[in-house]
């Protein structure tokens, strides 16, 4: 139905993993197998084969919630990035294929959305301190923090709103 544009708020964005790049990968391992990601592309690549404007937009966490560095958070972000790939490599197929040199961004972008705090005179500082040179640290230092999305949320040309959540 989406005839303009979608717009996606979700914590996680993963699936078809049917589509990924798996010569390094037991997909039968991920059970990423949801369709949406790949609907979403072929909705793209069908608006740039009839030569319309479409664009998909998409706002996902920086990270999951959990330690960065944990297998399982660096686990869900392989296979967001391999969504990903998935979703811009049926785009650039397209582009090629109608001779066009348009951006794949132009038709899907992902946003990991952060703020940057001033520091304010007066503040509290806690006492202890994060490991020196850690990433937290880095954090500290340069004051900006990613805002946690947890919605689970879409919008279709501005006539059509999901909003729920899996909890």
């Amino acid at each position: 139905r989406a005839k303009h544009f979608i717009y996606i708020e979700n914590q996680y964005f993963l699936g078809s993993s049917f589509g990924w790049n798996s010569r390094d990968i037991n997909l039968d391992e991920t059970n990423a197998i949801q369709l949406i990601p790949k609907e979403i592309s072929l909705k793209i690549v069908s608006k740039i084969e009839a030569g319309e404007r479409f664009s998909v937009y998409i706002v996902i966490p920086l990270w999951p919630e959990g330690k960065p560095g944990s297998a399982s958070v660096q686990a869900i972000l392989d296979w967001q990035r391999r969504t990903m790939e998935m979703m811009y490599t049926d785009i650039v197929i397209a582009l090629r294929k109608k001779g066009l040199d348009a951006n794949p961004r132009d038709y899907l972008t992902f946003f990991c959305l952060g703020n940057r705090e001033v520091n304010k005179a007066g503040e509290y500082m806690p006492p202890e301190k994060p490991e020196a040179n850690s990433d937290y640290a880095r954090a500290q230092h340069s004051r900006r923090f990613m805002i946690y999305v947890h919605s689970k949320l879409m919008i279709v040309d501005d006539e059509y709103i999901i909003i729920g959540s899996a909890n």
